[in-house]
């Protein structure tokens, strides 16, 4: 089913050709009608782009994979295939070979051609001795790739050599055998090898240009068989597969992101005016909310007519990743839109989290989840940037979030392990970090219940109440001594309380007396009321079975989720009876 696929999706594309891949050219042949060249040397196609740096001229030409043997692509290819010309790391003899190649393809293309301009001009050129007539430019490798351009226009845009390159190709990548090919059902020649790859650069993990399908060596394959046997694919869906997986990939649904093990495209199997994923990638608060309650109204028909689809429209998705040559699918998924939908909204019900500040969002995209279980740098008040080598960012944390977004499934628990180790270490949790902590809580295997998204005053459990009463207690601090201090209590026992409470409580709860004595005197109203917060959790914590100490890592992640909505609670209650002197209304700073 992939590759029937990505076989359809390339067949969408109206620029699409057979055979052909995007390269670049840093060098120019220009010949005139009559085969003779226009210059001695060979002419540059490097430009200087926006930022000053030099970048070679991309065409889409004729194009095949070369694994290791000979064999030349039409009228555009390296210099050692269209002039002949080595260096010091080529061998003179091979280089020789891939000239002749080439030769000998021109010279078909115009015996199957000769009314068409460009294989005339080309073939000419040859039996005219050109090569010799051009000068070795200094600096040229053997392996830069040429453009060969007939009066002023690409050779390969010549009307006959799509159709020759696509029989070229069927020449030399179709087997002696035919049979039925898997992809699109028919009977007819069947391949030996998938006749394109996949830029390097476009496979996480890969070092060479990938291949989707390959079976090299018999150890790979089933049956101890080489080649595409097991995978019987013609010679048009075998190409048309290889396109549009390229196509997926180097599209604007296609992302990964720095120092992780895979790239994630996704597409529908028809054109939409709208897509659900750009939510998830943008994490735009006011349209989550619009997109969740259309949802939850069953608003099926609006949706279909928002996007332009119908019931059958389908969502692909396909992460890959590479290991040298070899291409890795990670996971694939084919669902109907609307189970989509509902995957979509149980993830933002599943983090939506009460916002720490009036700026923050109870949503957030995937990208700000991706960044969070990073580093935080405290000197700088931001996260370690995405691929930074100290980041202490999991490589597979992309491809565990999307998976758990797309298929409804929980998170790995290494992760919240991960996050947790995170929080103690940069003694830093802020929203985002306390919405995948929720996340990863409502979707942990031995969860006994989901937590809220806000403050549960119902919630007995001893982790849960023991945050919240840690964060009181900074909160009475601050309140007491304001920014006074170079240590305060959270900077004192914030590490050691997430696996162990007791200590931390225990002395807070002695220490909050002398704090609450210096309130009176400032603020009786704001005393009183901390007092009486601080005895009701105490309370709530002697019935949860007292103060809690060697935690479990779901423990910790639920004192640090009590945690945040204490706070989140508090600088709510700020905000809402702390006036704005701009405005006269209440203030968007809780600590004004």
């Amino acid at each position: 089913m992939l590759l029937q696929r990505l076989a359809e999706h390339a067949r969408q594309d109206p620029e699409g050709k057979p055979f052909h891949r995007k390269l670049a050219f840093r060098w120019e042949l220009r010949l005139d009608a009559d085969g003779t060249p226009m210059s001695t040397e060979l002419e540059s196609l490097v430009e200087s782009d926006e930022k000053g740096r030099s970048r070679p001229a991309e065409h889409t030409v004729p194009a095949a994979v070369r694994a290791f043997g000979v064999a030349a692509n039409l009228a555009a290819d390296d210099v050692q295939y269209v002039l002949g010309w080595s260096d010091e790391e080529s061998k003179p003899e091979r280089v020789d070979q891939c000239h002749k190649a080439f030769v000998d393809l021109t010279r078909r293309w115009h015996d199957e051609h000769p009314d068409d301009p460009a294989a005339r001009a080309l073939a000419a050129f040859y039996r005219q001795n050109g090569p010799e007539l051009i000068q070795q430019t200094e600096g040229v490798a053997s392996k830069d790739r040429v453009l060969v351009t007939v009066a002023g226009d690409a050779a390969y845009r010549s009307p006959s050599a799509p159709d020759f390159w696509a029989r070229e190709v069927g020449r030399r990548k179709g087997g002696t055998s035919s049979g039925l090919c898997l992809v699109c059902g028919q009977i007819g020649p069947l391949l030996d090898t998938i006749p394109s790859k996949v830029p390097a650069r476009w496979v996480p993990g890969a070092s060479n240009d990938a291949a989707l399908v390959s079976v090299n060596e018999r150890v790979f394959g089933y049956g101890l068989t080489t080649k595409l046997v097991c995978s019987p694919i013609c010679v048009g869906c075998g190409e048309a597969a290889s396109n549009g997986l390229v196509r997926v990939l180097t599209s604007d649904q296609a992302v990964n992101y720095g120092g992780q093990d895979s790239r994630l495209a996704w597409w529908l199997t028809e054109p939409a005016a709208f897509d659900p994923m750009n939510l998830v990638f943008e994490g735009d608060p006011s349209k989550i909310e619009k997109y969740v309650e259309a949802a939850r109204r069953g608003d099926r028909a609006g949706f279909h007519q928002l996007r332009g689809t119908t019931d059958l429209t389908r969502f692909c998705a396909l992460s890959v990743g590479g290991n040298v040559a070899r291409i890795m699918v990670r996971d694939w998924i084919d669902m109907p839109l609307h189970a989509l939908d509902a995957n979509i909204i149980a993830w933002f019900d599943d983090q939506r989290i009460a916002p720490l500040w009036a700026t923050d969002s109870p949503w957030q995209s995937l990208p700000r989840l991706v960044l969070v279980t990073g580093r935080w740098l405290r000197q700088e008040k931001r996260y370690a940037f995405l691929g930074a080598k100290a980041a202490d960012r999991p490589e597979a944390v992309q491809r565990d979030l999307l998976r758990a977004l797309l298929r409804k499934t929980p998170l790995p628990p290494a992760l919240l392990a991960h996050m947790v180790n995170r929080v103690r270490t940069d003694g830093h949790l802020d929203t985002a970090r306390s919405s995948l902590i929720r996340l990863l809580l409502t979707r942990f295997p031995l969860s006994a219940e989901k937590p809220m998204p806000s403050l549960d005053t119902t919630n007995r459990d001893s982790s849960y109440v023991a945050g919240r009463i840690f964060a009181t207690l900074e909160s009475l601090q601050y309140s007491a001594l304001g920014g006074k201090l170079n240590t305060t209590y959270g900077d004192r026992y914030f590490a050691g309380a997430i696996s162990n409470p007791r200590a931390a409580l225990v002395n807070g709860r002695k220490d909050a007396n002398a704090w609450l004595r210096k309130l009176r005197r400032i603020n009786r109203g704001a005393a009183v009321k901390l007092d009486k917060a601080l005895d009701e959790l105490f309370n709530l914590l002697t019935v949860a079975g007292g103060i809690p100490a060697r935690t479990s890592i779901a423990q910790q992640a639920t004192f640090l989720l009590g945690y945040h909505h204490q706070r989140a609670h508090t600088f709510a209650e700020i905000r809402s009876s702390t006036p704005d002197p701009s405005t006269g209304n209440a203030s968007e700073d809780p600590t004004a």
